[in-house]
Protein backbone atom coordinates (compact mmCIF):
# COMPACT_ATOMS: atom_id res chain seq x y z
CA UNK A 1 0.00 0.00 0.00
CA UNK A 2 3.16 2.53 0.95
CA UNK A 3 4.85 1.86 -2.41
CA UNK A 4 1.23 2.29 -4.37
CA UNK A 5 0.05 5.13 -2.61
CA UNK A 6 3.69 7.02 -2.84
CA UNK A 7 4.11 5.90 -6.84
CA UNK A 8 0.32 7.23 -6.79
CA UNK A 9 0.84 10.57 -5.53
CA UNK A 10 -0.33 13.44 -5.68
CA UNK A 11 -3.55 11.21 -6.49
CA UNK A 12 -5.64 9.57 -4.61
CA UNK A 13 -4.38 5.07 -5.17
CA UNK A 14 -7.18 2.58 -3.97
CA UNK A 15 -7.62 -0.89 -3.68
CA UNK A 16 -9.25 -4.18 -1.97
CA UNK A 17 -8.12 -6.06 1.72
CA UNK A 18 -8.57 -10.00 0.93
CA UNK A 19 -8.38 -12.32 4.02
CA UNK A 20 -11.23 -13.71 5.94
CA UNK A 21 -13.09 -13.19 8.70
CA UNK A 22 -12.90 -14.45 12.58
CA UNK A 23 -14.86 -13.55 15.01
CA UNK A 24 -15.47 -9.77 15.18
CA UNK A 25 -12.28 -9.56 13.59
CA UNK A 26 -11.38 -9.08 9.97
CA UNK A 27 -7.73 -10.82 8.83
CA UNK A 28 -6.25 -9.37 5.47
CA UNK A 29 -3.65 -11.38 4.09
CA UNK A 30 -3.46 -9.36 0.75
CA UNK A 31 -3.49 -5.71 -0.46
CA UNK A 32 -4.87 -6.09 -4.22
CA UNK A 33 -4.41 -2.45 -6.29
CA UNK A 34 -6.93 -1.37 -8.07
CA UNK A 35 -7.16 1.17 -10.35
CA UNK A 36 -8.91 4.32 -9.24
CA UNK A 37 -11.61 4.51 -11.40
CA UNK A 38 -13.41 8.06 -9.71
CA UNK A 39 -14.50 11.00 -12.70
CA UNK A 40 -16.75 13.39 -12.34
CA UNK A 41 -19.52 10.99 -14.02
CA UNK A 42 -19.60 9.53 -10.21
CA UNK A 43 -22.19 11.53 -8.15
CA UNK A 44 -22.31 11.01 -4.64
CA UNK A 45 -22.56 14.24 -3.33
CA UNK A 46 -24.00 16.94 -4.74
CA UNK A 47 -21.07 18.62 -6.57
CA UNK A 48 -17.97 16.49 -7.17
CA UNK A 49 -17.48 18.47 -10.43
CA UNK A 50 -14.94 20.63 -9.04
CA UNK A 51 -12.87 17.65 -7.51
CA UNK A 52 -9.93 15.40 -8.76
CA UNK A 53 -8.51 12.04 -8.48
CA UNK A 54 -6.02 14.11 -6.17
CA UNK A 55 -9.32 13.65 -3.32
CA UNK A 56 -11.23 11.12 -4.97
CA UNK A 57 -11.56 7.69 -5.54
CA UNK A 58 -13.79 5.09 -6.91
CA UNK A 59 -13.60 1.11 -7.22
CA UNK A 60 -15.26 0.04 -9.81
CA UNK A 61 -18.19 -3.32 -10.09
CA UNK A 62 -16.10 -4.98 -12.65
CA UNK A 63 -12.99 -4.34 -10.30
CA UNK A 64 -14.32 -5.68 -7.20
CA UNK A 65 -15.82 -8.61 -8.61
CA UNK A 66 -12.89 -9.49 -10.56
CA UNK A 67 -10.96 -9.07 -6.74
CA UNK A 68 -13.79 -10.95 -5.58
CA UNK A 69 -13.61 -14.28 -7.71
CA UNK A 70 -9.51 -14.31 -7.35
CA UNK A 71 -10.48 -14.36 -3.60
CA UNK A 72 -13.36 -16.91 -3.44
CA UNK A 73 -11.05 -19.09 -5.61
CA UNK A 74 -8.52 -19.22 -2.66
CA UNK A 75 -11.26 -19.53 -0.05
CA UNK A 76 -10.92 -16.02 0.97
CA UNK A 77 -13.14 -12.54 1.11
CA UNK A 78 -13.11 -8.91 0.75
CA UNK A 79 -12.50 -8.22 4.18
CA UNK A 80 -12.08 -4.31 3.53
CA UNK A 81 -10.87 -0.98 1.35
CA UNK A 82 -8.15 0.89 1.30
CA UNK A 83 -7.24 4.36 0.04
CA UNK A 84 -5.05 7.33 0.17
CA UNK A 85 -5.12 10.69 1.56
CA UNK A 86 -2.90 12.55 -0.25
CA UNK A 87 -1.45 15.78 2.01
CA UNK A 88 -4.16 14.67 4.65
CA UNK A 89 -4.89 12.79 8.07
CA UNK A 90 -5.22 9.07 8.00
CA UNK A 91 -8.98 9.16 8.84
CA UNK A 92 -12.02 8.74 6.55
CA UNK A 93 -13.66 12.02 4.82
CA UNK A 94 -17.36 12.76 4.82
CA UNK A 95 -17.29 11.58 1.60
CA UNK A 96 -15.62 9.00 2.47
CA UNK A 97 -18.56 7.69 4.54
CA UNK A 98 -21.40 8.42 2.08
CA UNK A 99 -19.28 6.45 -0.28
CA UNK A 100 -19.24 4.05 2.21
CA UNK A 101 -23.05 4.13 3.56
CA UNK A 102 -23.71 3.47 -0.02
CA UNK A 103 -22.40 0.06 -0.25
CA UNK A 104 -22.84 -1.28 2.48
CA UNK A 105 -20.47 -2.73 4.20
CA UNK A 106 -21.16 -1.26 8.24
CA UNK A 107 -19.54 -2.54 11.08
CA UNK A 108 -18.02 -5.21 8.60
CA UNK A 109 -16.08 -3.93 6.59
CA UNK A 110 -12.36 -2.00 7.51
CA UNK A 111 -11.76 1.50 5.68
CA UNK A 112 -8.27 1.79 5.95
CA UNK A 113 -6.73 5.43 5.15
CA UNK A 114 -2.88 5.89 4.43
CA UNK A 115 -1.71 9.46 4.40
CA UNK A 116 0.92 10.36 2.03
CA UNK A 117 2.15 13.75 2.77
CA UNK A 118 4.18 15.39 0.40
CA UNK A 119 4.99 12.01 -0.97
CA UNK A 120 6.12 10.01 1.49
CA UNK A 121 3.59 7.42 3.42
CA UNK A 122 2.57 8.86 6.82
CA UNK A 123 0.22 7.66 8.95
CA UNK A 124 -2.49 4.38 8.88
CA UNK A 125 -5.76 4.18 10.66
CA UNK A 126 -8.37 1.72 9.90
CA UNK A 127 -12.34 2.47 10.38
CA UNK A 128 -15.52 0.86 10.30
CA UNK A 129 -18.86 2.71 9.67
CA UNK A 130 -21.11 2.56 12.39
CA UNK A 131 -24.66 0.33 11.73
CA UNK A 132 -26.56 3.15 11.54
CA UNK A 133 -24.09 4.56 8.42
CA UNK A 134 -23.59 8.07 10.39
CA UNK A 135 -20.37 7.78 12.28
CA UNK A 136 -16.41 6.19 11.77
CA UNK A 137 -15.32 3.88 14.09
CA UNK A 138 -11.64 3.54 15.28
CA UNK A 139 -10.62 0.21 14.17
CA UNK A 140 -7.99 -1.66 15.67
CA UNK A 141 -4.62 -2.48 12.94
CA UNK A 142 -2.04 -4.24 13.21
CA UNK A 143 0.44 -4.46 10.37
CA UNK A 144 2.88 -7.44 9.74
CA UNK A 145 5.17 -7.32 7.01
CA UNK A 146 5.69 -10.87 5.17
Amino acid sequence: MQAQGQASYPDECCGLLVGRFEADRRIAVEAVPVANEWTANVQLTADESTHSLRDRFYISAQAYLQVQRAALRRELDIVGCYHTHPDDRAWPSERDRVGAAGVGGGPYFSFVVLSIMEGTAADVASALLSADGQTWLPEELTIEEL
